[in-house]
């Protein structure tokens, strides 16, 4: 009987990618710029899907927040679909999600060129400090479980600062990793870039000679980052699993709508009102008796 191989599926998808970047440039010289865009874009979003758990919805839009504040375009949102729901999905699939909802942003990119990754800084800036956006304490980072809630401890752990912290990353085709650039404040640079046919930079910390990812978030200072030039499937591999590993240590809280309606519409009118007396009408058990 015939194994599967993890490692042909990649490349598999690998290939499908770069097919499908010549024909978006082929299709870019007949001036369809858009649909060029579109395409690999779409192609893109679901293929990081398929790794993911079911709960976890990959789409492209804008996030919006209890004060009405409305993010950039994103090229891929991922969200918690199980905890939360969707305002508006318009016909090219474009979405408007509540913020308390997103794990991750992305952005995806033929070819990175060294100004993308300060645009997309502009962007995590507005995400993170314009827009109103509740980050969840996790009561067990750095206490004691004695001090800290007990289902704290039994889902998160001691280092992480937030039960709902933000992943940033560019997805990219091409480009080159040693061009890319790396600015202050570093806590709004992208966490993690992939160029699929070049390499990945991650953002974390060497601990006892091992790499550990970080999100700004969850992280006092960013020390280090990472570097790898290794092989498509190994670029794509390793993107994965840090992404599908960030997600499956995030918690979104139950969601709640009264925070979006509008204060107007909360107050009655009590001219409106009208209240009737129903005390005289027996339960089903008074009857019985």
């Amino acid at each position: 009987m015939k194994k599967f191989s993890f490692k042909d599926a990649i490349e598999d998808i690998i290939n499908e990618i770069n097919l499908a970047k010549l024909k978006a440039e082929s299709i870019h010289k007949s001036s369809n710029i858009r649909s060029s865009g579109d395409e690999i874009e779409d192609l893109i979003r679901s293929k990081i899907s398929l790794f993911l758990p079911e709960r976890y919805l990959v789409k492209q839009g804008q996030i919006i927040d209890d004060e009405g504040n409305v993010s950039n375009q994103f090229d891929i949102i991922i969200f918690d679909r199980l905890s939360t729901p969707k305002f508006f999905e318009s016909r090219n699939g474009t979405v408007y999600y509540p913020i308390e909802s997103v794990l991750a942003i992305g952005e995806i990119k033929k070819t990175l060129a060294p100004k993308h990754t300060k645009e997309f800084a502009k962007s995590i800036y507005h995400f993170k400090h314009v827009m109103n956006r509740k980050l969840k304490e996790n009561t067990f980072h750095g206490l004691s479980a004695i001090n800290a809630d007990i289902r704290d401890v039994l889902a998160f752990n001691i280092d992480q600062k937030y039960k709902n912290p933000l992943y940033s990353f560019i997805f990219a085709i091409d480009g080159i990793l040693d061009k890319t650039q790396i600015g202050e404040p570093i806590d709004i640079f992208t966490n993690d870039i992939i160029i699929l046919n070049n390499g990945c930079r991650f953002h974390g910390s060497i601990i006892e000679g091992r790499f550990k990812p970080l999100v700004s978030d969850d992280a006092m200072k960013i020390e280090n980052i990472l570097n790898y030039k290794g092989s498509p499937s190994e670029n794509l591999s390793v993107f994965l699993e840090f992404l599908i590993r960030h997600l499956n240590r995030c918690k979104v809280e139950p969601f709640s709508i009264s925070n979006y309606i509008s204060k107007d519409v909360l107050i009655f009118d009590k001219d409106k009102i009208e209240v009737k007396d129903i005390s005289g009408l027996r339960t089903l058990d008074e009857i019985k008796k």
